[in-house]
């Protein structure tokens, strides 16, 4: 039953819209997990339910986990025709404030000067975070035929909708590592272990929710503050990190409709005009632009 049960999740996670494959991995494991609790062949119940939420608070998983396998839970009712027997108001609600760590400029600065130790490929992704912040489903999506001596196109993660590329340049400070590697990872899981790969040689500590997403917290804030101190727009931020329009106009706005009819192409007629007034103000770029001390190791 459990592979069958899989499957009809899958479909309608993938038909008539797709979601993303990070999507559809949480989604399936979080059933998985469940169907091998369950054990037998039989249409869970009520009680099953229930009982499998218990189970997990003396795991002592917390209530915001159990908030997203709630909704992870339903799908698979549903993509099963089973019996969901709760309501909105079931769902476990979490107190505690959420979790988002960043890593301080400092330790993006050490993560950069021990480029000598890693290999190819952990400099390439490491110099897409710190350069761009892109989400770890962003990385994975990127292939060599995406990008060139001088633009990267990189297709946005966490859109409801589909979208066109979004199109960099890229800086001088990281071409040449751009152009001597070509992306191989495929899965956000690979990338992960990639990141505690590389602050493990770096010398910093491995703590618990730190990821690639760290070093897109980071750059976000250094962003806003270096802007400000140039006098220019702090919503260039959300044009260069690719924010949705939505939340552009709610941080920068108060109000999200003011992101949608936000135009920072009037600021330039140039090619990139939001790329080039970014990027010369990037906290970061300077620690790639120093000369490593010896040739880099093999991916």
């Amino acid at each position: 039953m459990i592979e069958t049960a899989l499957e009809n999740l899958k479909l309608i996670l993938t038909s008539p819209r797709e979601r993303a494959p990070g999507t559809i991995v949480t989604y399936l494991q979080t059933a998985k997990t469940f169907l091998t609790w369950l054990g037998d062949s039989r249409q869970p119940t009520d009680k099953d339910f229930r009982r499998y939420f218990l189970y997990r608070r003396e795991q002592g998983i917390k209530e915001r986990t159990l908030s997203t396998e709630f909704v992870h839970l339903q799908k698979l009712a549903v993509a099963n025709d089973w019996p969901w027997p709760f309501s909105k108001e079931d769902k476990p609600v979490a107190e505690e404030e959420p979790s988002a760590p960043a890593h301080t400029p400092e330790e993006i600065q050490i993560l950069i000067e021990a480029r000598d130790k890693y290999s190819k490929a952990e400099i390439f992704y490491l110099a897409l975070s710190t350069t761009w912040g892109f989400r770890a489903e962003e990385m994975v999506r990127l292939e060599k035929r995406d990008y060139n001596d001088r633009t990267l196109k990189i297709k946005i993660a966490k859109r409801k909708k589909q979208v066109p590329r979004v199109e960099h340049l890229i800086p001088d400070e990281i071409r040449s590592i751009m152009l001597d590697y070509h992306p191989k990872l495929k899965n956000t899981s690979s990338l992960t272990k990639m990141y505690y790969r590389i602050i493990t040689k770096a010398g910093l500590p491995r703590r618990e929710r730190y990821g690639w997403h760290s070093i897109r917290r980071c750059l976000e804030t250094m962003l806003g503050w270096n802007l400000a101190a140039a006098r220019l727009p702090l919503s260039l931020v959300a044009d260069f990190m690719s924010w949705s329009k939505q939340r552009k106009g709610t941080v920068y706005g108060g109000a999200p409709m003011v992101g949608v009819y936000d135009h920072p192409e009037i600021l330039s007629n140039e090619p990139f005009a939001v790329d080039k007034l970014v990027l010369g103000v990037h906290p970061f770029l300077k620690y790639w632009a120093k000369k490593r001390k010896t040739s880099q190791k093999k991916a």
